[in-house]
């Protein structure tokens, strides 16, 4: 992880369930003694959310519709603190960050604007997600203020209708849908379900839980799991519309999943004539994420 994520280590399961008591039921001893939890079970995922977000970044309410992305918080933070490392440590002001496809759980908006006092605009194309992320903006103190929740009403558009005329952001951020299809999503899900379910049963008996579901805690709606083509076109899309707005962002990023897409990804950005690029491993446990930065301005060098 990032030098300055605060998450590198162990869950400490005992203050953040002082933070929030409804996280105590589904803590459980694991097999060394150590208290830990259920991971396969959503409620205690979420639950784990809620604790983290109060305990750490002072958000006292957060909750999403069922069905949508559960995101996990260490690795969040993670991608702000390397977009942090991009900025020039000499502004002045708040960075200005524009969140594409911020979801029904706002995790990027809220997260940067407690840590770095970043003003966001976050948008989503899905209405029940824009209508959660707003009550979620509303509810906690000073982020109505830092954030603005914008809908997408044209689908194949991700930067136009979002950024206004007279707009910039210093830099863009976003967590784009991984599959190529419906049917890739789902089997995404079982496989997960299948790893989940056989780290539980090698754990032994001590780790059961309440309302245990046989769905995923990742869960998902079609617009956060896939899109056609999948990852590698949706960045793609992203690159070419980026030039557009060369001129009202410093840096747009976004999440890389499958290593395998990052010569199409360089060939789409060597084909935009970008000024710069650069791809930043991300490391979390034995998991290896990156993300992806260009930029059309040749004073604003990535190297």
């Amino acid at each position: 992880m990032h030098k300055n994520n605060p998450h590198g280590g162990s869950y400490d399961m005992s203050a953040l369930s002082q933070a929030l008591p409804e996280l105590a039921p589904h803590i459980i001893t694991g097999q060394k003694g150590q208290l830990t939890l259920d991971f396969a079970n959503p409620l205690a995922i979420k639950a784990l959310n809620k604790a983290i977000l109060k305990k750490d970044y002072k958000i006292d309410f957060w909750d999403l519709p069922d069905g949508y992305l559960c995101p996990p918080i260490p690795g969040r933070v993670d991608y702000l603190y390397h977009l942090n490392d991009l900025l020039p440590q000499s502004n002045d002001r708040s960075a200005h960050v524009l969140d594409v496809g911020t979801g029904a759980n706002l995790i990027y908006p809220m997260l940067g604007s407690r840590i770095f006092n970043w003003r966001f605009v976050a948008s989503d194309i899905d209405t029940i997600a824009v209508n959660c992320a707003k009550q979620l903006a509303k509810a906690n103190k000073g982020l109505d203020k830092q954030i603005k929740v914008r809908q997408q009403t044209d689908e194949s558009k991700l930067f136009a209708n979002i950024i206004g005329k007279d707009e910039y952001f210093d830099i863009t951020l976003c967590n784009p849908p991984f599959h190529a299809s419906q049917e890739d999503a789902m089997a995404g899900t079982e496989r997960k379900n299948r790893n989940l379910k056989r780290n539980k049963d090698k754990r032994g008996s001590a780790i059961k839980s309440d309302n245990q579901k046989d769905h995923l805690n990742f869960s998902g709606q079609s617009s956060e799991l896939w899109c056609e083509g999948g990852e590698l076109a949706f960045i793609k899309k992203m690159i070419n519309q980026s030039a557009a707005f060369k001129e009202q962002v410093g840096v747009f990023t976004c999440l890389v999943s499958k290593k395998e897409n990052m010569a199409a990804i360089t060939a789409s950005l060597e084909s935009q004539n970008v000024a710069s690029f650069k791809f930043v491993d991300m490391s979390q446990g034995n998991k290896i994420s990156r993300f992806v930065a260009w930029t059309y301005d040749n004073e604003w060098l990535l190297n």
